[in-house]
């Protein structure tokens, strides 16, 4: 049945009111908190709340700087999110291409396997998480953190290289291997430069996961020197009972590093994800 003119531009008109409306109802939570962190002590408590400040102020801000989320717990978070996502790209790479490329016995379990590793809840694994890291002497360490999130992270990184992997075409490859090139080789001259996008994709969904992870670190991190910025600003509501402006402050600071990186490797993960929808 054909359309008219009119019907295709209600239709779009509807899908676009619908797009728009999850953006602002995505977006209002950060305006507001961005909005919030400009007022005044007094001004975040009136009633009834508004949403811009009537006297723009950065005291929150300052207040932000001169506290150890700024000096300790963000270069922390750091460290963590991005030592890990860059291991975990760097293990994912060969086995997501051993999984594209080779067909062996058990291969289609092993994957159901590592996908099913992806589903385990981290809050089962904590108690033994925490006696281990105690036993081997590692709590209140970057160590630690780096080694869970890239055990953590790998079999999610395994599954979206591997769909990038399988987006390039194995012509190209044995052109190399008959140029006299080693499998080692193709893999870094040719694979890696093709799945690039998809790299970049694996690692920015990891960095992101990780600098906003929450739960492990509470457990893991009691020296306040070594604590990340979630655990962080924690901690530092706790100390304010009223201060939400510096609490939206804090969260801003935390929130802006991973909007910049987004912003910077937006075009390489758009494009990963274009890659993904043509192969599938």
């Amino acid at each position: 049945m054909v359309r008219s003119k009119r019907q295709k531009q209600f239709d779009s008109f509807i899908v676009n009111a619908l797009l728009i409306l999850v953006c602002l109802v995505s977006v209002f939570p950060v305006a507001y908190a961005l909005s919030t962190s400009f007022k005044g002590e007094t001004e975040v408590i009136t009633r009834p709340p508004y949403f811009f400040p009537r006297t723009w102020t950065i005291a929150a801000y300052e207040q932000i700087f001169r506290s150890d989320l700024v000096r300790y717990h963000l270069w922390n978070t750091f460290v963590n999110a991005f030592g890990a996502s860059i291991l975990i790209v760097v293990v994912s790479v060969p086995a997501a291409y051993a999984f594209s490329r080779y067909k062996f016995r058990g291969s289609n379990i092993l994957q159901l396997v590592i996908l099913a590793l992806i589903m385990i809840p981290t809050l089962t694994n904590l108690v033994a998480l925490y006696r281990m890291a105690s036993q081997l002497d590692l709590l209140n360490t970057n160590l630690v953190m780096i080694i869970i999130y890239v055990a953590t992270g790998i079999p999610f990184g395994i599954w979206i290289l591997k769909a990038s992997i399988d987006a390039i075409p194995t012509e190209v490859e044995e052109a190399a291997l008959i140029d006299g090139c080693g499998p080692l080789g193709v893999i870094r001259n040719i694979v890696i430069p093709l799945a690039l996008p998809g790299l970049i994709t694996t690692f920015l969904m990891e960095f992101v996961f990780y600098w906003n992870e929450f739960l492990i670190a509470v457990i893991m991190l009691s020296n306040n020197t070594m604590k990340t910025a979630t655990v962080g600003l924690l901690d530092f509501q706790r100390s304010y009972e009223v201060a939400y402006h510096v609490w939206m402050a804090g969260s801003i600071i935390i929130i802006a590093p991973v909007l910049i990186t987004f912003i910077v490797l937006r075009r390489q993960f758009f494009r990963a994800m274009l890659q993904g929808a043509v192969k599938g």
